[in-house]
């Protein structure tokens, strides 16, 4: 326990919003000095998708602005999502939540600003879904805007 007290251990936490094709929440934990674990709680097509990738971040190749990063990651999502069909019954359209799980990639473009702990992300993070309807869903045009605010905290 008093190793515990005495040995400082740094938590570098990142927690934001996120615009683009899957609006949402965010959440970064920095696992070691280039390298990532998010998890995004994000909305679209009328469901809730819980998202985890594993990534890093990277100097902005070929620019020399310390601040400028790009940032790489992979990983998956589970939630639900809504599917349209045509009730022929009553003559209306309805929507039926269906299960979903899919794979993800993450590329962004970063600046970190100096006076406050706060970073501004052009990001890019198309998917491919597994979706009962249709046997799977594919989307390369999920391009959003990303706003974190950096915390670090000693445990």
């Amino acid at each position: 326990m008093s190793a515990w007290i005495t040995n400082g251990q740094q938590l570098d936490l990142q927690a934001g919003i996120r615009s683009g094709v899957a609006p949402g929440l965010s959440v970064r934990m920095m696992d070691g000095p280039d390298t990532w674990t998010e998890g995004m709680l994000l909305n679209r097509n009328r469901g809730i998708q819980l998202y985890v990738l594993k990534g890093e971040t990277r100097p902005f190749p070929g620019v020399y602005l310390p601040n400028l990063t790009m940032s790489m990651g992979w990983g998956g999502h589970v939630g639900n999502t809504a599917s349209q069909h045509y009730d022929w019954f009553y003559e209306v359209e309805r929507y039926n939540h269906v299960p979903v799980i899919g794979a993800d990639f993450y590329l962004s473009a970063g600046y970190t600003l100096n006076v406050i702990p706060l970073s501004i992300a052009i990001d890019y993070k198309p998917f491919a879904e597994i979706v009962p309807d249709r046997l799977m869903r594919i989307n390369l045009w999920d391009f959003g805007c990303t706003i974190r605010y950096h915390f670090t905290s000693k445990i």
